[in-house]
């Protein structure tokens, strides 16, 4: 889940130096560096006066002196100095403070800030470009290269070269890239399917714990300690360590929490060849629905309720919500069983968004009767479970309520009716991760995700001529 941005200390009192000198011990170079630094800062400069050359450094050092506190008092204190070129520095650096502890909305926040201040400062690049690969939306990050690149270069005045060439480093590199021109000539993925290949049968390594928790034993309990500190996701884990790990150990074919950490970097990740990308995605999620299976038929509790708010129960909640958005389709039951399970007993609150997805596979493999049931304790904002109860009720052969169903729809949410019926709709701008309610983008996605349930159950047909 995504966390909350974390509180930003304020600066100090107004009538207090932001940071008078203080005596330290030791003579390290950073700290001597520090105290000659902040005599420049005892009183921060009037209006355009500042020093910020030597406010960056100051920065830098605070930071390699491994005094964080210090650096957010005096970012504190420069986002509200009367220098505006301090107040915009102070708030580029936040920016690159907050990316870089993954607060992402205090980043966008301190960015926006920062170009209202300096809308014309080169560092304004780098840190659009840095945060959006931090929030993983590469593909706008490599646009944002492109768009920066061509802006510095046109201005004769610099020579901007070096930070192009910078840009464009820092817009195609990923530390999870599997790329068909590396080291081992591109046979990154095939190493991976052949390492699933060889995993033994899954067995069960959990146990429940107040009969709604898993928990690893002791064995995979280690392995996945390990397996944290070199997860892809891990920023501070050295390169290609993972798969080191993944390649070594059978036990992590029996966690959860690595199949799921695999898959969603498969996802996420760019590669050289779609094909191999979606295979080994394919891999994983079977591999994960098939111990899913065996834990919860083992530990006889097919029929328990899993909570999300349990952490120990995402990871299999997550693999079987990718499983079913993976493998569902019109008039195809292969994903029935899991989806099921997920919406009604494991996770009926539906923190992974399966609800909709279900409503309407169930109307579309003969289930119509149990879709109605599955609708009908839809969240009052759920729009998409809404459109598939007209397709259950269509499906039941049932006219009259599924038009007064579908009025209701289209009196609620226009854009999803508009969107769905039209011959070639133009896709609107949409934000990763996001959507508004009763938007175009919203109703984009529901095209994308159930135009073809609603024509292959002839419903599209119906709805546009009555």
């Amino acid at each position: 889940m995504p966390r909350h941005p974390d509180p930003v200390r304020r600066k100090p009192p107004a009538d207090s130096a932001p940071l008078p000198p203080r005596k330290r011990r030791g003579n390290s170079h950073e700290q001597r560096l520090i105290i000659l630094l902040e005599a420049l800062f005892t009183h921060l400069p009037s209006p355009d006066q500042g020093p910020g050359p030597a406010a960056d450094l100051l920065l830098d050092t605070y930071l390699d002196a491994a005094s964080p506190r210090k650096a957010e008092q005096f970012l504190a204190a420069l986002r509200e100095t009367p220098s505006a070129g301090l107040r915009a520095l102070g708030w580029q650096r936040q920016c690159a403070l907050d990316a870089a502890r993954g607060r992402l909305s205090s980043a966008w926040a301190a960015f926006h800030e920062a170009t209202r201040l300096n809308p014309a400062a080169p560092a304004l690049a780098c840190l659009e470009v840095s945060t959006l690969m931090a929030e993983g939306r590469r593909d706008e990050a490599r646009h944002k290269a492109g768009l920066w690149a061509a802006r510095l270069a046109s201005n004769p005045a610099r020579d901007f070269s070096d930070l192009i060439a910078h840009l464009h480093d820092m817009a195609r590199h990923d530390p999870a890239v599997l790329t068909d021109a590396g080291p081992d000539n591109g046979r990154v993925i095939e190493r991976i399917l052949l390492q699933i290949d060889a995993w033994p049968a899954p067995t069960c390594h959990y146990r429940l714990r107040q009969a709604e928790a898993l928990a690893p034993d002791p064995a995979l309990a280690r392995l996945e300690a390990r397996w944290a500190h070199v997860s892809p996701f891990n920023d501070a884990a050295a390169p290609g360590a993972w798969l080191d790990m993944l390649l070594s150990e059978r036990l992590c074919g029996e966690s959860f929490l690595v199949l799921n950490d695999m898959a969603e970097m498969m996802q996420q990740a760019p590669v050289g060849n779609p094909a191999s990308a979606r295979a080994l995605i394919r891999a994983l999620l079977l591999r994960g629905e098939a111990l899913r299976r065996v834990v919860l038929a083992d530990l006889q509790a097919t029929d328990h309720p899993l909570p999300w708010q349990h952490p120990g129960n995402q990871p299999v909640l997550c693999l079987t919500a990718d499983h079913a958005r993976h493998f569902s389709a019109p008039g195809d039951d292969t994903a029935l069983v899991p989806l099921r399970w997920s919406v009604r007993v494991a996770n009926p609150s539906d923190e992974t968004g399966l609800r909709d997805l279900l409503v309407h596979s169930l109307a579309s493999c003969g289930h119509a009767a149990e879709a109605l049931v599955v609708a009908e304790h839809a969240a009052p904002d759920d729009t998409f479970s809404r459109h598939g109860r007209v397709l259950a009720l269509f499906a039941l052969g049932q006219r009259d309520d599924a038009r007064q169903a579908l009025r209701e729809c289209q009196a609620g949410s226009p854009q999803i009716w508009k969107t769905l019926s039209a011959r070639a709709p133009r896709k609107p701008k949409m934000n990763p991760g996001v959507y508004a309610v009763g938007g175009r983008d919203e109703a984009w996605i529901y095209r994308q995700a159930y135009l073809e349930y609603w024509t292959h159950a002839g419903a599209l047909a119906w709805a546009t001529e009555s």
